[in-house]
């Protein structure tokens, strides 16, 4: 039979410090492995798996330390089966904070997750799977709460200048093949489909679109919506599953839509500058260089006044 009796386990929380008396601004858990259920604005739920970081601050000076368990419980309390939502996390925030007891004022929540979707081709009904790199951050502060996410888009990006010298290298070559010829619109096509107009590529890079919202009245938003603002605004998403004629496409999208970094900040600042559930944004693009060793890349940041 067991020795154990019901006699009180000792708390050394209650006990006080032997350092000096000092305010911790911060003091908690990272790398929390928690589910974590989202919903877009047609109702359907996106499950994800996410890693928490928790905190809390410490304020009474001769607390040895806070209830460090009670804030690992909280989370699974509220997050594990639970779709994500404003009251939800608003009443997760204030229960972080009420479970020290009197020793803490303030917290920090963050939820770094990737959310899985499921994304149409271009133009045939093929279908593949793309992820996304999210976080949201809550910080609790005396009763108020702010919130801010962060979510990185992939796109392709082809460099304006590498296009203007191919179009240069084919005018050239074009003029070789046909000077003092009779013009044949056949023959013409016949080469401009031919191996020998091969004559020089634009170089393209994978590109990503790193982008921070501070959120309006703390709401969780539609993840999804975010992402499709931002691809629809740059015009060349990344592709998953893909026939011939999709593959087309988004060649002809990447030559329609020539893009610096520069351009690529511009068009998200324009397109962000209007969206009403922020107030305000932070973007930065990167364009990571088929042509360099390096990588190419501009930020750009701003106020939201449609509220």
């Amino acid at each position: 039979m067991s020795s154990y009796t019901s006699s009180a386990l000792p708390d050394i929380t209650h006990e006080s410090s032997s350092f000096s008396s000092s305010r911790i601004d911060a003091v908690g858990m990272e790398g929390i492995a928690i589910p974590l259920h989202v919903q877009d604005k047609k109702g359907n739920v996106i499950a994800s798996t996410a890693k928490a970081d928790v905190t809390v601050s410490l304020d009474d000076n001769h607390a040895k330390g806070i209830h460090m368990s009670r804030l690992y419980n909280l989370l699974q309390e509220h997050l594990s089966d639970r779709v994500l939502g404003s009251i939800q996390l608003s009443e997760l925030m204030n229960a972080l904070v009420s479970s020290q007891a009197g020793l803490s004022t303030s917290a920090t929540l963050s939820l770094q997750f990737t959310l899985t979707l499921s994304r149409p081709a271009l133009i045939s009904k093929t279908a593949g799977y793309q992820h996304y790199d999210a976080a949201l951050t809550l910080k609790s502060n005396e009763g108020k709460t702010r919130t801010q996410l962060r979510i990185s888009i992939p796109y392709s990006s082809t460099c304006p200048c590498s296009a203007s010298l191919s179009r240069q290298a084919l005018a050239e070559a074009f003029q070789a093949q046909f000077e003092n010829k009779p013009l044949d619109t056949n023959v013409i096509r016949e080469w401009l489909a031919s191996k020998q107009a091969s004559i020089a590529t634009a170089h393209a890079q994978r590109s990503f679109a790193h982008i921070t919202l501070d959120l309006i009245n703390n709401t969780v938003p539609d993840f999804v919506d975010i992402i499709d603002l931002a691809e629809n605004t740059l015009a060349t998403p990344l592709q998953t599953a893909v026939k011939r004629e999709d593959e087309q496409e988004f060649a002809k999208r990447n030559a329609q839509n020539l893009m610096f970094v520069e351009d690529a900040v511009r068009r998200l600042h324009d397109a962000l500058s209007t969206y009403s559930h922020a107030t305000y944004f932070h973007v930065k693009v990167e364009h990571q260089e088929s042509l360099h060793a390096h990588d190419a890349v501009a930020e750009i940041s701003g106020a939201i006044n449609s509220h």
